[in-house]
């Protein structure tokens, strides 16, 4: 989800994660794109109820099994709201579409929203994301709202 500054885009995720029923829905909300990959990853975890891992692709496997704890055993798909993403650096990015594939992309247990300003969009046509801008089911350019 794109949309100039202002827009209301925090407002509309934050309407749309409380319209989720929670007992079916796991929210993640994770605003921190400046950081490094190891932050959002801890995050993640962090979000994931987890207890963070040291190693970096110690924390990779353990946010997946963490995914798919909720969606296989409790039956709660995880939702992953990642906002200010306009901001985030190339590494960043490049790590979202291999850790949020699952299974040689044979399963999704999971719901990913992207949200920042408009050249967000830009970003992602560039040739080094073109694996994440293609897992890209939806797109949405948010107009303000009155």
């Amino acid at each position: 989800m794109i949309g100039e500054p202002g827009a209301g885009k925090t407002f509309a995720l934050r309407a749309f994660k409380e319209s989720l029923n929670p007992s079916l829905y796991h929210v993640v909300y994770f605003p921190l794109s400046t950081g490094s990959v190891m932050d959002f990853y801890r995050g993640l975890a962090f979000g994931l109820g987890e207890e963070p891992k040291y190693r970096k692709v110690d924390l990779f496997y353990q946010i997946q099994q963490g995914i798919e704890r909720l969606y296989h055993e409790q039956r709660v798909t995880s939702v992953f709201i990642l906002d200010e993403m306009h901001l985030a650096k190339d590494a960043f990015l490049q790590d979202i579409a291999i850790l949020f594939n699952f299974h040689m992309d044979s399963t999704n247990p999971f719901v990913l929203i992207l949200a920042g300003l408009p050249h967000l969009q830009a970003k992602l046509r560039l040739n080094q994301h073109r694996p994440l801008h293609q897992r890209i089911i939806m797109r949405y350019q948010m107009g303000p709202l009155d």
